[in-house]
This record gives C-alpha cells, sequence and structure tokens, in this order.
C-alpha cells in the first residue's frame, strides 16, 4: 500500500512536471519550485502543499465541504491544496498560478451553497488556496475593535470577543461554523444587523493580496478597491487576509424566543400582521420566520408551519411589552421567552441547548446535508389570499422551506451605494429557500422542488432586477464560462445585477482596474471590461496547456480508447483554426466537464441516468473546422453522428445511441445577425428561440417578431428543420413557411448555401429533419410584423363556466378554433383537477383588446371572455406569458438563460384531428383522461395560412384538412422504474383510446415530436 501511494504521487509529479514543461515560461522551473522559491523561506510552504495522492489529502478536502452535492465521485477535484499556515504562502499561491496559467479557488469555510470556492464548473483544472489555518482574532478592548483572519469562523471570532468583555459582539451570521473571509466579504447578516447592520458595515480596514502579490492595507489599496472587498465578495479581487472590525455593545442579557404556530393556529393571520411590523419594530428587536410543511395534528393532511423566532437587546418584560402592542396575534408570554448572555444567544440560535459551554464554538465540524439554497427579496406585504396561495403551493411540494428575515432599522438608513450590498431601504424582508435531503438519489427531484416554489414566488417579489443575495450564490441565475471579454461580461451582467443590481457596473470598472486579466475568478465572479486586448491574451491562462495535462493524464492511466483515438483525429483534421483549437472545445468521459456539458442540454430526465448509454466524445463546436473534423473522424471510425442544437427531442435522439457515437453539440454556434432593413436575420442553428426573440424585438423596437415555439430554451436547429410552430402560425404559417435560405456542412464536409445545394435539398431540410440530412450551421429567416400591442388571455373552465359546462365549450372551440380570425390563435389543453375534467384556453391575438373581445363576443360567445380577462402587452412580454410568468414579474432578458432549463421526467406523443369530435365522442375522452389523471393534452388550432400553404411546398405535409394537432403530455418528478412505468402506460392508453376521433392511413404524427 505504502509503494502504491508513493508511485502515485511521484506519477502526480510526474505529470505536473510534465505540464510545467510545456507551459509558456522561459525557464523550466516546477510548480512546486516556483512555490518554494517565491514564499518566505522561514517558513517553509512544502508542508502546507497537499496534491492529491496525500495521505490527507481527502480529509482536508472534505473538512470544509458543507454541502455533500460536491463531495461525490463524479465531483471535479483540485490538482493540489495549498492549505496557507503564513501570508507569504498565499502570495506565492497567487505569483505561481499566474505564472504558471492554473486557475485559484479560494476557500475559508466552504459554506457558499454552490462549491464555487472548492469546485469548478469548467472542468480545467484548478488548485485550492484554503485559509482555514489562517484564524487569528486579535482583540483590542480600548478601541473596541479586532483584526480576524479570513481563516477563523463565526464561532471563533464570537468566543475571542466573549472571552474579553461579554458586552461586546459582532453583527454576523448565526452559524458559528461560517468561514470568515466569505461571508464579510459578501455582506454577512445576523440577528442583531436592525440595529447595527451588516458586517460590511462594521469593518474599518482591510489587509489583502493583490494580483501582484503585493500585501496591502486599506490606505494603501484605495477607497475604490476597499469599497469592493466589503460587499463586492473578495474573491474578484484578491484574497483578504485579515478584516478589522469595530466591535458593538450588547447588554449582558438577551432575551430569546421560538415559537410554532400551524395554519389551524392562525399562521397565515399572524404571518400577515408580522410583515406589517417586523420591519418598523424596535431596532433592537429581530424576529425571523420560518416556514414549513409538517403533518397536521387532527388529521393525516399536511398543514404549513410558521416559526418565529426572535431575539431582542433587552430583558422579556420589554420584549412582551412591545409585541402586545404591535404584535399581539402572536400571544407570546412569559415562558415562550428565555433572558441569558448574548453570547448563550449564539448557541440557541444554533439549536444547542443554552447552559452549553461555550467553548463549544471552537468546534469547526457540523453535520453536513446534501442541500439547495435560493434567496429573494420582498418590498411590499402579501396579501391573505396571496399567503394562502403559496401554503397551498408549499403543501404540494412538500420539501423546500422558506425563512423570512425583517429589514428596517439600520438597514433602512445605510445607503445603498455605501458598500457593494445594495438591497437596504425598500426591502420588508430577505426570503431564503432551502431543501435539505440525505441521499444522492433524491438530488435532481429536490433542486426542482426548490426551483419550483422559486419560480411560484415570482408576483411577490422584488423585479427589475429579481434581487438576490450573494452570500448565498446560486448558479441558477447563471455561470461564467470566462471566455472572451465581451461574452464574459454579458454572462457576469446577468448575475451581476441581480446581486449588486445598481452597484454591479461600479465593480467591473474596479475589478478591470486592479485585476485586468481576470486571473481571480470562479463561475460568479465579477468579470473585467475590454481595456487593452494584447493583456487579456497574455494574462489569461493558455487553455493548450491545460488540456495537454488533460492528454497527459489519460494516457497514462489506461491504454489507447476509441475516444482517445477519435481525440487524435480531429486534434490532426486539417484546416484547423488555430484560435479555437478543436480539444478545447472536445469532452470524453474522462473530463469531469463531461456530464455537465451532456446534462445541461438533456431534458427529460429519463435519458440522464447511470444506465444510459453516453457518447466517446461531445464536441461543442465553436468553428465551422469544428464541424468538419467531426463529420471527417466520425466516418473514418465507423462512430455514429448524433447532432444536437437544443436538447428538446423528446425522446433524446440527438444525444442517445445503442452503438459507439460522437455528439456534435452546436450550443456554442449562436449568432444572429440581422439584415439591413430589419427584415430578415441569419440565425445559427445552436441559438435559442428566446435569443432570436429578444435579438429582434431589441433590433426592430418591438415591431418585428418571427413565427416559432413558445418555449424560449428550445434550440433554432431542430426546432426549425422539423417545422416548429407558435401561436402565430395561423397568421404566418410555420417557421419553415419563413426560412429563405441555409448554411450547412454536408457528407463530405462541404460548407453550401441554397444554391449551392440545390432546390431538393433545400426543400428537405425544411419539415425533413436536416440531421438525416447534413449539418445546418444557420438558417436565414424572414421576419414578421407585429403590433406594438398584442392581447393575451387565459381562462379556465373546470366543470362549467358562467353556466356553460366544460364539455359544450370544447364543442364550441372545435366548431371556430380553425375559422376564426387569422390573427387569433386559441389552444385548449384538457386535464383532470380534482377528479372532473378541466378545460384551459390560452390564447394570442395580434391586435387591441377591444377588437378581440368584438371577435369572441361573435365567434365564441359560449366562453364569456371579459376585459379584465385580457392583457395586452408587447409581443416580445408575450413569450413570457405562454411560460406562465406572470405579466410584469420578469424582465424579457429572461429568456437568455440557457441554464437551467427545467428538468423533468416526460413522454410525448402527437396526433391531428381533421372532423370535430362530437359529444359522446367527448364524453368517452374525458372518462379516460379521469382514468389517467397524469397526462394532459394541448389542441393547437390550424387553418388560416396553415391551409393556404400547400401540403408539398415543404417536407411538413400536416396542412389544409387538419382542424388542430394535439400533444399528449404526462411530467413527473419522482425517479424509478414504477412511476415512470406507470406514468408512461397512461400516456399510451389516452393515446390508444383516441384512435377513432384522429387521423388514419397513415395515422399522422409531429416530427418535432419525435417518439
Amino acid at each position: 500500500m505504502k509503494r502504491s501511494r508513493t508511485t502515485l504521487l511521484a506519477l502526480i509529479l510526474f505529470i505536473v512536471t510534465i505540464w510545467e514543461s510545456n507551459s509558456s515560461l522561459a525557464n523550466s522551473e516546477t510548480f512546486t519550485q516556483c512555490l518554494t522559491s517565491n514564499s518566505d523561506p522561514k517558513h517553509p510552504i512544502s508542508s502546507a502543499v497537499i496534491f492529491s495522492g496525500n495521505s490527507s489529502y481527502s480529509s482536508v478536502l472534505e473538512a470544509y465541504i458543507r454541502n455533500l452535492r460536491f463531495n461525490t465521485s463524479t465531483t471535479p477535484k483540485p490538482l493540489l491544496i495549498i492549505a496557507a499556515t503564513h501570508e507569504s504562502h498565499v502570495q506565492a499561491a497567487i505569483t505561481c498560478g499566474r505564472r504558471h496559467n492554473l486557475q485559484m479557488k479560494i476557500r475559508s469555510g466552504g459554506h457558499d451553497y454552490d462549491g464555487l470556492s472548492y469546485v469548478t464548473y469548467s472542468g480545467k483544472p484548478f488548485f485550492v488556496l484554503d485559509m482555514f489555518n489562517l484564524r487569528s482574532v486579535d482583540v483590542d478592548l480600548a478601541s473596541k475593535t479586532a483584526w480576524v483572519q479570513s481563516g477563523a469562523i463565526l464561532g471563533e471570532v464570537y468566543y475571542y470577543i466573549w472571552e474579553k468583555s461579554k458586552t461586546l459582539a459582532y453583527p454576523a451570521g448565526i452559524c458559528p461554523t461560517v468561514g470568515v473571509g466569505g461571508h464579510i466579504s459578501g455582506g454577512g447578516y445576523g440577528n442583531i444587523m436592525r440595529k447595527y447592520g451588516l458586517t460590511v458595515d462594521n469593518t474599518i480596514d482591510a489587509r489583502m493580496v493583490d494580483v501582484n502579490g503585493n500585501i496591502l492595507d486599506r490606505k494603501m489599496m484605495g477607497e475604490d478597491l476597499y469599497w469592493a472587498i466589503n460587499g463586492g465578495g473578495g474573491g474578484s479581487f484578491g484574497v483578504v487576509l485579515a478584516y478589522k472590525i469595530n466591535l458593538v455593545e450588547v447588554p449582558e442579557n438577551v432575551t430569546v424566543f421560538r415559537v410554532s404556530r400551524t395554519l389551524e393556529q392562525n399562521a397565515t393571520e399572524i404571518v400577515h400582521q408580522w410583515q406589517q411590523v417586523a420591519s418598523v419594530l424596535p431596532d433592537e428587536l429581530f424576529i425571523r420566520v420560518v416556514i414549513d410543511v409538517v403533518n397536521g395534528t387532527v388529521s393525516s393532511k399536511k398543514t404549513v408551519r410558521a416559526s418565529f423566532v426572535g431575539m431582542f437587546l433587552g430583558d422579556a418584560s420589554t420584549l412582551l411589552s412591545i409585541l402586545n402592542r404591535r404584535l399581539p396575534e402572536l400571544g407570546l408570554v412569559r415562558s415562550d421567552c428565555t433572558e441569558t448572555s448574548w453570547i448563550q444567544s449564539v448557541l440557541f440560535w444554533t439549536n444547542i441547548r443554552v447552559g452549553t459551554p461555550e467553548t463549544v464554538l471552537l468546534q469547526r465540524n457540523q453535520t453536513v446535508n446534501y442541500l439547495k439554497r435560493k434567496s429573494d427579496y420582498v418590498r411590499e406585504p402579501i396579501s391573505r389570499t396571496g399567503l394562502e396561495s403559496i401554503w397551498k403551493k408549499m403543501i404540494e411540494l412538500e420539501i423546500p422551506t422558506m425563512a423570512f428575515n425583517p429589514y428596517g432599522g439600520m438597514m433602512g438608513r445605510v445607503p445603498s451605494t455605501a458598500t457593494p450590498f445594495p438591497y437596504r431601504a425598500g426591502n420588508l424582508w430577505k426570503i431564503q429557500y432551502g431543501a435539505n435531503w440525505r441521499e444522492d438519489r433524491l438530488t435532481n427531484r429536490y433542486m426542482e422542488l426548490t426551483r419550483e416554489l422559486y419560480r411560484f414566488m415570482t408576483p411577490f417579489v422584488s423585479k427589475n432586477p429579481r434581487q438576490s443575495y450573494f452570500n448565498y450564490r446560486d448558479v441558477d441565475l447563471g455561470i461564467n464560462s470566462h471566455d472572451g471579454v465581451v461574452r464574459s461580461y454579458v454572462e457576469g451582467e446577468r448575475y451581476g445585477k441581480k446581486y449588486f443590481n445598481g452597484n454591479f457596473e461600479r465593480l467591473v470598472k474596479i475589478k478591470t482596474r486592479v485585476d485586468s486579466g481576470n486571473f481571480f475568478r470562479n463561475e460568479q465572479s465579477i468579470p473585467v471590461i475590454a481595456r487593452n486586448t494584447s493583456n487579456e491574451i497574455s494574462n489569461n491562462p493558455n487553455p493548450n496547456h491545460l488540456c495537454f495535462l488533460f492528454t497527459i493524464r489519460t494516457s497514462l492511466a489506461s491504454p489507447p480508447t476509441l475516444g482517445n483515438v477519435f481525440i487524435q483525429c480531429i486534434i490532426g483534421f486539417k484546416p484547423s483554426n488555430p484560435c479555437s483549437p478543436i480539444q478545447n472545445f472536445t469532452y470524453t468521459p474522462q473530463n469531469p466537464k463531461f456530464l455537465i456539458i451532456l446534462n445541461n442540454y438533456v431534458r427529460n430526465l429519463r435519458y440522464f441516468n447511470n444506465t444510459t448509454r453516453k457518447p466517446i466524445a461531445i464536441v461543442a463546436a465553436a468553428d465551422v473546422t469544428h464541424i468538419q473534423a467531426t463529420i471527417t473522424c466520425a466516418k473514418k471510425l465507423s462512430l455514429q453522428l448524433r447532432i444536437r442544437s437544443g436538447g428538446h427531442d423528446y425522446d433524446g435522439l440527438s444525444y442517445l445511441s445503442t452503438v459507439d457515437f460522437v455528439v456534435l453539440d452546436m450550443f456554442n454556434l449562436r449568432s444572429i445577425e440581422f439584415g439591413r432593413k430589419l427584415d430578415t436575420a441569419w440565425v445559427q442553428s445552436g441559438a435559442t428561440l428566446g435569443e432570436i426573440y429578444y435579438g429582434v424585438a431589441n433590433k426592430s423596437n418591438d415591431l418585428r417578431g418571427f413565427p416559432a415555439g413558445i418555449c424560449p430554451g428550445l434550440g433554432a436547429g431542430g426546432h426549425f428543420s422539423g417545422g416548429g410552430y407558435g401561436n402565430m402560425m395561423r397568421r404566418y404559417g410555420l417557421s419553415i413557411d419563413n426560412i429563405i435560405d441555409a448554411k450547412i456542412v454536408d457528407a463530405k464536409g462541404r460548407v453550401l448555401d441554397r444554391t449551392s445545394m440545390g432546390e431538393d435539398l433545400f426543400w428537405a431540410l425544411r419539415g425533413g429533419g436536416a440531421a438525416s440530412f447534413c449539418v445546418v450551421l444557420a438558417w436565414k429567416i424572414k421576419l414578421v410584423p407585429v403590433p406594438e400591442k398584442v392581447t393575451v388571455f387565459n381562462v379556465e373552465a373546470v366543470g362549467k363556466r358562467g353556466g356553460v359546462n366544460t364539455k359544450e365549450l370544447v364543442v364550441k372551440w372545435q366548431e371556430i378554433a380553425d375559422k376564426i380570425d387569422n390573427s387569433l390563435f386559441i389552444r385548449l389543453t384538457l386535464s383532470t383537477s380534482n377528479k372532473t375534467v378541466k378545460a384551459s384556453f390560452m390564447g394570442m391575438f395580434l391586435g387591441d383588446s377591444s377588437r378581440l373581445l368584438e371577435i369572441m363576443t361573435k365567434e365564441f360567445p359560449e366562453l364569456g371572455l371579459n376585459k379584465t380577462e385580457c392583457i395586452e402587452m408587447k409581443w416580445i412580454e408575450s413569450v413570457l406569458f405562454w411560460l406562465s410568468i406572470p405579466p410584469g414579474t420578469a424582465p424579457t432578458s429572461v429568456m437568455l438563460n440557457r441554464i437551467p432549463q427545467k428538468q423533468i421526467y416526460l413522454k410525448r406523443k402527437s396526433d391531428y384531428v381533421q372532423k370535430p369530435i362530437s359529444r359522446t365522442g367527448l364524453d368517452a375522452i374525458f372518462k379516460v383522461l379521469l382514468e389517467n389523471e397524469n397526462v394532459t393534452m394541448a389542441w393547437n388550432p390550424y387553418g388560416a395560412r396553415m391551409s393556404e400553404i400547400p401540403s408539398t411546398e415543404t417536407a411538413f405535409p400536416h396542412r389544409a384538412g387538419n382542424k388542430f394537432k394535439i400533444q399528449y403530455a404526462a411530467n413527473w418528478f419522482v425517479p424509478g422504474e414504477e412511476v415512470a412505468k406507470e406514468c408512461m402506460s397512461q400516456t399510451e392508453r389516452v393515446f390508444e383510446a383516441m384512435t377513432p376521433y384522429v387521423s388514419k392511413n397513415p395515422r399522422e404524427a409531429f416530427l418535432n415530436y419525435e417518439t
């Protein structure tokens, strides 16, 4: 065993040495030599450097992993850890990381919820600078200040302050194991923030190491940089060694309480009243509300519990007099209250018994779970009806919790620009969404449940931007690939504006000035803006060197595989683009980013599991030569080629196979170039519909659109080539009816346009599924005019609506939906609700609500559509409406978000209906839906332009003679064969029951719903 470890360590050192010898340095020093020569010889760095072969590597890495999602066998691991014990070790890490083009992650406590301080989402090699050994806390009672090193935990800070004084404290978080470095620099908060503000409101100096290895204090770094590291996240600008903090006064005894109320105990009314008073109570009083779902006491039904956890900087009598006057609904009594010292209150808030020795705060270990966290801010009280709808949703989801943390007090008096933390006056409280679990198999489900609650809360929280708390970093808001300055800024802006609002731009300018080469970076760091292109190139990591490391590691670990042979083939392909080496965009299963890339565009969780066959490689093409190389080498090695542009194909045919295969992923090819008159655009296949719609609307001042699907996450390539449809098809036809040219790469690797490919092939691409013929690089589309305002509506009939029963409404819809004005599209969705069939009528009219109501009153009076149910908006805003995002709750830029896209288990099928279904037939259909309640049907009306275009005009044949298309849908969220089998069977049963009512000889189906 000893020999094998020695061999492994030697192998790692050999790999690092080879990697170093291929770097751009003029000298040939190794990384370890660099560390030694750049640290203080009085404090040798050798013992602080821990390679992956070292016996202590796993224990050191895992000691500060607080989220089990990032402690799995597939989690990307650092090449090495530098557990710095001296400031010179930090200087050496920065100097050598830059010199050897190796990304550095900085960790002080590891509580960052999405693991950005010790995990990479890019797949590139990295090392961790771990600060846990730098943990001194030096308290100066005379000045009521303390110097606190970044590796200290809050428990240590609190304890050493308490050791010196029983009436001094520091306003920071309630969790003792949180590391100081990240907590302070991100704007840490706690239960005395209403009295004293945040951590960053109580710092007065700092010591940090900048990108050049210099140690700076506040005076030397200047006020701009000092401002940035006080709430903007220190890790974007340098490595903060220590903060000098102001200590604040607390009484000898404080009062704490924790009381819970369920819905049956008037929780709704208490929470409603809490909203009115929590932010305007005396500054000394902080009351958090934790909302979760528990078993009811009367029956087996679930109920919502609201737990009110409070701290008052004073005695119990004063607290009770305040709450009896301001929040009598809570019914707090003396026996609910505990008077104790401030240091013991820290234990109370951590669910440690009051009276436990204070030394427990020095313990760094804690129970670790799988978890997900998200955040929001609330600026207006939520109505009782709103609260009741939230409780209903939480009971439905059962798992996620919410913690409401009140603002006001000092939080409302500090200007929003005083620190990078912007959310001050005007915010009533912050929400933390949370889910914990203990088994890896539950991860996808619990993550999605948390996201679903977050989506549901959209109408109740801040808007433009939807605000988020930086210290609850959430990769759902966006990930920065740091792939070029412009793209990096665009990606960084998506999450940066949510975290920092109007302070984001100032942070970017400071970042660019102090770290123009972007050495200090992670997936949600502050980006730089372009200053000097040559600087950017010289300071950025050389991707060839990093890829070489992985090549060496793979080849040393195993003999050549089919994947390795494929890699060598594409690398050797000519012509190639030296500015975009194909190996930088190619991922094999050995690459830590492989599963991330594969999963990013898997929309059906049925096809993302351990038994699903994976490709031998993914080529995320960023250049036409990448496509040519992939086609050539796949042919040469007899590999099947799968082409993926968006991944929405319901049965996964773009990323699945039963034989060895390669995935050509088009997501990097996403440019959109508009014609001078803004009547056409060239759209690359990897662009999403959301990107197209957003670009078209912005360029045309909302006067142009494009007739395609309602889901912004769809990739253009597959959607267009299969005959994509949407809610303007009755006016303008399908996407393929508005395509006038294309650029492709054929099986011989030739790049062709419409003229050079010929009309036959161009015909086949439009509706015939281009992947059967070639790889489409881009489509030239014809943009269509849209009015300044469109009108949308969504009304439901459960049993009946306005005295008309559901069945009669469906009968009438069949009569008029394909004949009504061609500017009006009304989708009918049939589902079940409480053992009753529900009909949902969702419509869009290319015009104002007055004209729409005239048409509906004449053609479909039975529906009883009224003015209050109609919403006028811009066409681009209607895209969000069709996603069920309430109007005004999200900016249209949200449709630029590619990842995360909702992932669920699903099954889809399709049909076409050519004759109205009788009332007797509808009775039979309603009956089968009630028997198979997991299945819904969406009926999409045809007619108008869809009937005018000949069936042979494109490869898409379903035109005149069809009244509507049916989409059958079943979604589920729980993994397992039994659940999948039942949901799939229900879909098949409904599909079979529909046989008498749909097209025959053949039974027609929609190619884009391949099954």
